[in-house]
């Protein structure tokens, strides 16, 4: 090789390796959604489940019906990480435990959840039988790659062995797609059951399926494929224009606090109906707005006839109040001035005609109005990460309506496939140059550490010294940088899109988020949070003891208080500077062997009152 090739090779050598140390952003999969052991505990049924069998998942909490399903904790009941479903509330299929943690982090491909359904009647059907459901593929979480699969198996009670009867390693990511299954007669017996699997990434919520309107029923076939189902499809949305939530006090001192709120709500549903038949008649915008539970606003009238110029079968957006139609009111919940922190609880429903199912009749929603500025709405999809960022920052543009002080920022980190609790980031503060950050305001004296916390609770970081009110109101950047190389993984809501910029880099090699969501991090103002100061009572050492101690994993508990009152308390785990790092009822057991080698504290306190006991507790790797 000549001197000149040597010299190209070099060069070329140089470029690499500048290109690929570049800073750049990414979204990833989420290993743990940390769901508290006791949250995994459910009663099941015993009973044999006769046709017609049914789940459009739209009932409470995380998990699966367990009246209808024998494996209900491993798949996610929830109403975010899937696009436009038929109806709201998904399952979804990951390489999540029941604890929501990872699998294996390690990672590798296999069999990851699995939703087995109970035991079905299927003896002496009367006709032919047909399993139909719905499923789409990534939706808002990660797409699956084309090595993995959804599967559905059936229970051949002769041989007693699961079958396949339908799989798919693709599937539409912005829609849902319907499937239409045969149950042959091989199958049928009294102990006859079915079940979904998916094969995956076992390292956390990667390679990640929805699915939607599970039905099986007789006397179908292969045309039967209506819903005759009126459904709210999406989450309901903020009561504001641009946040969800904002300092109580500054809300207060608006000129014009109306301007904050939303006018109207823009809502989503599908009129899932036979074309060829009638209108079902639907009173669509009815609504019912509380604060502190006394009714602030609501509509009476709602229209009639909104419905009747909606497409069939296909997601429908419309407004209420429907403030196009002369004389509608706008919404007109807030009435400042509020003298504390608050909540609004708002109802969105439809009433009118008559439909088999009613659970995806109302939307619900609690708004709080605390002490931080919000841009999310508490739900993370995805994992955000910013690659080659040492010394870098992590900022979103926050509107603050008046001068005050910023005690700390609120941070939601998770795990995915990467440990970052030994990595350190300080809170800075940018101005806002024509619209993008500009020289820094302030920096925090104090690095802190990321700590994992129960799914979607945000984590405070407080500063150690107060942030003086020299903020003007208007624009700044808020957020973090970093002090390490590695990535770090910020909670990405990915529902809350446009409301606001991110960026990242530094401020003389700057990069804007094109991703398009939020950042789940929400700066706080005023004063520190309330719950890191409850007043701590004297208790006796031996009426409340935790063991052992330290520990690797579970600790048992012995409380300072009789079993028949256990229902009156509350546990809660801090860090040591403390943050609260969880929280369940009380309970003898508690796992805790997924959170990070360190010194924490553990808290019982009666819900009634003040009264709190504390011990500290070591906790081990393995």
């Amino acid at each position: 090789m000549t001197l000149f090739y040597k010299h190209l090779a070099l060069l070329f050598l140089f470029i690499s390796s500048s290109l690929l140390a570049q800073r750049s952003e990414r979204l990833s999969g989420v290993s743990a959604l940390q769901i508290s052991e006791e949250a995994t505990k459910t009663s099941l049924s015993k009973s044999t489940v006769n046709l017609p069998f049914f789940d459009d998942f739209s009932s409470a909490g995380i998990f699966a019906n367990p009246n209808l399903w024998e494996a209900t904790n491993q798949v996610y009941i929830n109403q975010t990480w899937a696009r436009s479903p038929i109806t709201l509330g998904v399952a979804t299929f990951d390489g999540l435990n029941q604890f929501g943690r990872a699998y294996r982090l390690s990672g590798g491909d296999s069999i990851c959840d699995v939703l087995s359904s109970r035991t079905i009647d299927l003896s002496n059907p009367q006709d032919s039988v047909y399993l139909s459901f719905f499923y789409q593929a990534g939706g808002w979480g990660e797409p699956p790659a084309s090595s993995d699969s959804l599967v559905v198996q059936f229970w051949n009670d002769s041989d007693s062995a699961w079958q396949s009867a339908w799989g798919t390693n693709n599937g539409p990511q912005e829609s849902f797609e319907r499937v239409m299954l045969p149950v042959e007669t091989r199958f049928f017996s009294s102990s006859f059951k079915f079940r979904f699997l998916n094969y995956g990434y076992r390292a956390g919520a990667f390679d990640v399926w929805h699915i939607d309107y599970v039905k099986l029923d007789d006397q179908r076939d292969y045309r039967d494929t209506i819903i005759s189902d009126v459904a709210f499809t999406r989450p309901h949305p903020s009561l504001l224009v641009n946040f969800e939530s904002v300092p109580w006090w500054h809300l207060n001192n608006l000129i014009n606090p109306s301007a904050l709120a939303k006018k109207d709500l823009r809502l989503f549903y599908r009129r899932n109906v036979n074309p060829g038949g009638s209108n079902q008649g639907r009173l669509l915008g009815e609504y019912q707005i509380a604060l502190q539970g006394t009714v602030v606003d609501q509509n009476g009238l709602p229209d009639g006839d909104l419905d009747d110029s909606h497409g069939d079968n296909v997601e429908i957006r419309f407004p209420v109040p429907d403030t196009a139609d002369v004389g509608r009111p706008r919404l007109n919940f807030l009435n400042p001035p509020y003298t504390d922190e608050f909540s609004f609880v708002s109802r969105q429903y439809y009433s009118g005609g008559s439909q088999t199912y009613s659970a995806n009749d109302t939307l619900t929603k609690q708004q709080d109005f605390k002490n931080y500025y919000a841009y999310d709405d508490g739900s993370a999809e995805r994992s955000y990460e910013v690659l080659n960022n040492r010394g870098g920052f992590i900022v979103q543009r926050y509107n603050i309506l008046q001068n005050d002080s910023l005690k700390g920022l609120y941070l939601y980190f998770l795990p995915s496939a990467i440990d970052i609790t030994k990595q350190e980031f300080s809170i800075i503060v940018l101005e806002n140059n024509s619209g993008i950050p500009g020289q820094i305001l302030y920096e925090s004296d104090s690095l802190y550490q990321p700590q994992f916390s129960d799914h979607n609770f945000y984590q405070p970081y407080l500063l150690d010294t107060s942030l003086a009110a020299f903020f003007t109101r208007g624009t700044v950047f808020i957020g973090i940088r970093q002090q390490d190389a590695g990535p770090l993984t910020l909670g990405y809501d990915q529902n809350r899109r446009g409301y606001t910029e991110a960026f990242y880099g530094e401020v003389d090699d700057l990069y804007q988020s094109f991703l398009g969501a939020t950042i789940m991090m929400r700066p706080i103002y005023g004063y520190a949070p309330r719950d890191l100061g409850v007043q701590e009572n004297t208790f006796n050492q031996e009426d409340f003891e935790v063991y052992p101690n330290p520990s690797k994993g579970t600790i048992n508990i012995k409380f300072p208080f009789s079993e028949k009152d256990k229902a009156n308390w509350t546990l809660g785990l801090r860090s040591i500077n403390g943050a609260l790092v969880r929280q369940s009822p009380a309970t003898e057991k508690w796992d805790m062997g997924n959170l990070s080698p360190g010194l924490y504290v553990l808290e019982i306190q009666k819900t009634s009152s003040n009264e709190l006991y504390r011990k500290k507790v070591i906790i081990q790797s393995y």
